[in-house]
C-alpha cells in the first residue's frame, strides 16, 4: 500500500508526538492537524484508521499496517 510504504513509520511519527494517550480516532485525527499534518494524510486516515482507541503511537501504526495488509 503506498500510503503506508510513503508515511510509516517516520513520517507519521513526528506529527504523532505530543499526543497524549490513549486517544480516540477523531481526537487523534484532530491533534494530528494541529500538529501540522498535511491534509492529504489526515485524509487517508480518516479513510484507513479503523474507529476505536489507541494507548500508543505505535498501536496507530499497528491498526494502519494491519489495514493496508487486509485490503
Amino acid at each position: 500500500m503506498d500510503f503506508i510504504r510513503k508515511y510509516l513509520p517516520g513520517g507519521l511519527e513526528k506529527y504523532i508526538e505530543g499526543i497524549e494517550f490513549p486517544i480516540g480516532k477523531e481526537d487523534a485525527l484532530n491533534k494530528l492537524q494541529e500538529n501540522g499534518a498535511p491534509g492529504m494524510v489526515i485524509s487517508q486516515l480518516q479513510q484507513r484508521l479503523p474507529e476505536g482507541e489507541y494507548g500508543s503511537p505505535q498501536e496507530v501504526v499497528d491498526a494502519l499496517k494491519n489495514q493496508g495488509s487486509q485490503g
